[in-house]
């Protein structure tokens, strides 16, 4: 486990900012990263996204991976999946957080499955073991009526994790940060699907 290192979190981004749950996970990815004695990274994927790397440097992140793309404008599960599977094998990190999301829920399993690992889904706690270092993952079982704790003993350890239960840190402007740019290194015709139209919901 030694060639894996550091805690990494797929920024989400909504209409043009990083989204709530983001920086929630870069709070906890800060502490994580700091039990570990290791680096926290964002990875940022999409088309124009760019300009949000300082943003997530100011919520946490020491490096930011940033694969800006055309192809990238809305998540696509083919694109995506072959986005974040190259970034793992280049970032090689030791954990990967993401969110509860409709996107979270879809891409974890599926980059788990390329990347030969096992993703915890629905956590409410992470914590590392002093003794292991493996990352511990608590979720809900039973229907919520108990919570049970996770390790996944192959990397990188990926979980994701519910809206609101994780606080991000104040936000820093002074924080000095890393950003790198991937290659999306997309063929236009993998991509079997196509958004033609968004429309949001009105509650």
């Amino acid at each position: 486990m030694a060639e894996y290192s550091g805690v990494v979190v797929y920024s989400e981004v909504v209409e043009g900012k990083l989204a709530a749950i983001t920086t929630e996970l870069l709070g906890c990815g800060r502490k994580l990263a700091d039990d570990l004695g290791q680096e926290l990274g964002a990875v940022l994927v999409g088309s124009n996204v760019s300009s949000l790397a300082q943003e997530a440097i100011a919520f946490g992140a020491d490096k930011v991976y940033v694969v800006d793309d055309p192809l990238l404008k809305d998540y696509q599960t083919d694109s995506y999946g072959s986005v974040m599977e190259n970034v793992v094998k280049q970032v090689i990190p030791q954990i990967l957080l993401m969110g509860q999301t409709t996107i979270g829920r879809d891409l974890a399993p599926r980059l788990a499955f390329r990347v030969d690992t096992a993703a915890a889904m629905d956590c409410v706690e992470l914590t590392i073991d002093p003794e292991s270092k493996l990352l511990l993952q608590t979720k809900p079982v039973y229907g919520g009526n108990a919570q049970a704790t996770f390790t996944i003993e192959s990397c990188p350890q990926i979980a994701t994790v519910r809206d609101k239960a994780m606080s991000p840190l104040e936000r820093d402007t002074s924080r000095q940060g890393e950003v790198i740019a991937i290659e999306a290194k997309l063929d236009p015709s993998a991509i079997r699907t196509k958004v033609l139209e968004k429309v949001k919901e009105e509650v």
